[in-house]
């Protein structure tokens, strides 16, 4: 027996303990096994995360639009038309531009001194009207802002030399910038 002994006492030095090469192999394969069931496990808790927040969200969402109020319309204006197209060359230096448009200003409804006025004061607002588009340059005319802008400074200066009521928009039917 002493040699058995001896025999065993050299696997311990050599290998540190003896163990069965098919334990090796089924414990590599738990390991996978629980790190899938758990990637697995996480991927469905994640997804039942989102489900309930998108639900949260979604019926946050509702709420906020079914808080919102209805506003009417504002009532539809009664529009003054411009007989001739406005053709006004622009600010611009070196380069040659031009603009035209069709021009339409709304007012109250049923206002007729007010109608009265603005075809009375029409050469002086056509006046008006063609120095604020001369001081214009194409790249002020071209983008929306500028346009918008253009709106709201025909319309101020107009509403300043009249007497029986104000313009309250300025509308474009045509608008060209060469």
């Amino acid at each position: 027996m002493a040699v058995a002994d001896d025999d065993l006492d050299e696997g311990q030095e050599d290998g540190g303990g003896y163990q069965p090469s098919a334990a090796t192999g089924l414990n590599r394969v738990v390991k996978i096994l629980i790190y899938v069931a758990l990637g697995a496990v996480g991927v469905i808790v994640m997804s039942v995360i989102a489900y309930y927040v998108a639900r949260f969200a979604s019926a946050q969402q509702y709420k906020e639009v079914a808080s919102i109020a209805v506003v009417k319309p504002p009532p539809p204006l009664e529009s003054f038309n411009f007989s001739e197209d406005f053709r006004v060359n622009t600010n611009d230096r070196g380069e040659s531009h031009f603009i035209k448009l069709k021009l339409s200003l709304g007012f109250e409804m049923g206002n007729k001194a007010l109608s009265a006025e603005l075809a009375q004061r029409m050469p002086q607002l056509r006046n008006i009207i063609n120095l604020i588009l001369a001081g214009k340059s194409r790249d002020e005319l071209t983008t929306i802002q500028g346009q918008l802008e253009l709106r709201e400074e025909i319309k101020a200066s107009i509403n300043h030399v009249l007497s029986e009521g104000k313009v309250e928009e300025v509308y474009f039917s045509e608008f060209i910038v060469n």
